[in-house]
């Protein structure tokens, strides 16, 4: 089986910030949707971790969730760093 794991910058580092519906994020989503479907259609890749911390972490969650509707195969694990992970 492989693995693919996603780490990235938060939202404060990220060219658009907060505003999702910024030209460059949407253009970053698009990009990440070709390279993730390229690691699961051309790689074989099936099991996807992420470390569920805002920004590029949830967004490649949330685009490996939507592919799994096409997909049954794929597995996304969050991987949680601590606890209180939560309450932050």
């Amino acid at each position: 089986m492989k693995k693919c794991c996603f780490t990235g910058h938060r939202p404060k580092s990220l060219p658009w910030g907060y505003n999702e519906n910024s030209l460059k994020c949407i253009a970053f989503k698009k990009q990440l949707r070709k390279v993730i479907n390229d690691v699961i259609y051309n790689e074989g890749a099936t099991y996807f971790i992420t470390g569920m911390a805002m920004g590029v972490d949830i967004i490649a969650g949330e685009i490996v969730a939507k592919e799994k509707l096409n997909c049954d195969n794929l597995f996304l694990e969050a991987a949680i760093p601590c606890k209180e992970q939560t309450l932050k």
